[in-house]
C-alpha cells in the first residue's frame, strides 16, 4: 500500500480480502456508532455513509433501525457491486452512488435532512483544510439534533505515541488473523506497508490530529463533541447539530 496516490480497483479487492483482520475493533466501531445515533429502533430517518465501502457500517445501521434509508458513496465501483451484495435484504432503503471525495460537488446532489452521516476510514485522505471544509458542509446537510460520526485513522500528537499505536496495531492484527483463520498469513500480508504508523504515505494518508478536528467542529457549531472511541490510532469521534 505504500507509494500509493489515489485508490484504485486493487486496493479494493485487497481491503474487501483482509479488511476484518486489518481494522481494529471494526465491529465494535460499527455497534458503537449505532449506539450514538440519535433515533429511536422503530423510527424513519435518513443516513448517508461517506466512503461507504463494502456496505458493512450501513448495514449494521439497517440492522438496528430497519425503518431507515441510507445513501451509501464510494469511489470504487468494486466496493459498490460488493455494497449492493452486502445489503441485498435492504436494497429498498439504499441508494448507492459513485462519488469522488475530493470533488465538493457530491454534497450539492445530498438533501439537507439526514438524521445521522457516518464515514469510516475515508476522510483522512483529505488534508486539514480539506476536512474542515467538508465538516462545515456536512453540518449544513444535518437535520436539527443530527449527528456526525465518523469513524478513522488519526494523526499522532507525537513520535512515541506514534510507536505505541504502530505497536498496538499489530498486536490486534495479528490476533485478530490468528482469530479468524488459525494462522498468520493476512497479518504477514499487513505487514507489507499497511500500518501507518510505521509507514505513513503523506502524499494517500493525510489523518489530522484528533484535537485539532474535535475543535473545528466545535467552531462550526456541533455540540457533544468528542472522541467516544480509540484504539491503536483509529478513533470514533464526532459531534451533534443542535435540536434549535
Amino acid at each position: 500500500m505504500s507509494d500509493r496516490q489515489s485508490w484504485e480497483e486493487q486496493d479494493s479487492q485487497l481491503f474487501i480480502e483482509l479488511g476484518e483482520v486489518v481494522v481494529p475493533g471494526r465491529d465494535e466501531q460499527a455497534r458503537l456508532i449505532c449506539d450514538l445515533i440519535p433515533a429511536s429502533p422503530n423510527e424513519h430517518f435518513m443516513g448517508v455513509d461517506i466512503g461507504c465501502g463494502e456496505g458493512l457500517l450501513s448495514k449494521a445501521v439497517l440492522e438496528r433501525y430497519p425503518d431507515a434509508q441510507m445513501t451509501l458513496l464510494d469511489g470504487s465501483e468494486s466496493m459498490l457491486t460488493r455494497a449492493a451484495e452486502n445489503l441485498g435484504e435492504f436494497a429498498y432503503q439504499i441508494d448507492l452512488r459513485q462519488f469522488d471525495l475530493h470533488d465538493a460537488n457530491w454534497l450539492e446532489e445530498l438533501p439537507r435532512r439526514f438524521r445521522c452521516i457516518v464515514s469510516s476510514l475515508a476522510i483522512h485522505h483529505l488534508d486539514d483544510d480539506g476536512k474542515r471544509t467538508l465538516y462545515r458542509n456536512l453540518f449544513d446537510h444535518l437535520a436539527p439534533g443530527g449527528a456526525l460520526l465518523i469513524a478513522d485513522l488519526v494523526h499522532p500528537p507525537n513520535d512515541q505515541v506514534a510507536e505505541a499505536w504502530a505497536n498496538e496495531w499489530d498486536r490486534d492484527v495479528r490476533e485478530q488473523s490468528l482469530a479468524r483463520s488459525g494462522s498468520l498469513h493476512a497479518f504477514e500480508r499487513f505487514q507489507d506497508g499497511w500500518n501507518h504508523f510505521r509507514t505513513p504515505d503523506v502524499e494517500f494518508d493525510k489523518p489530522s490530529l484528533l484535537s485539532d478536528q474535535l475543535g473545528w467542529l466545535e467552531e462550526i457549531g456541533f455540540t457533544g463533541v468528542g472522541c467516544y472511541w480509540l484504539r491503536a490510532g483509529h478513533a470514533v469521534y464526532g459531534g451533534y447539530k443542535p435540536s434549535s
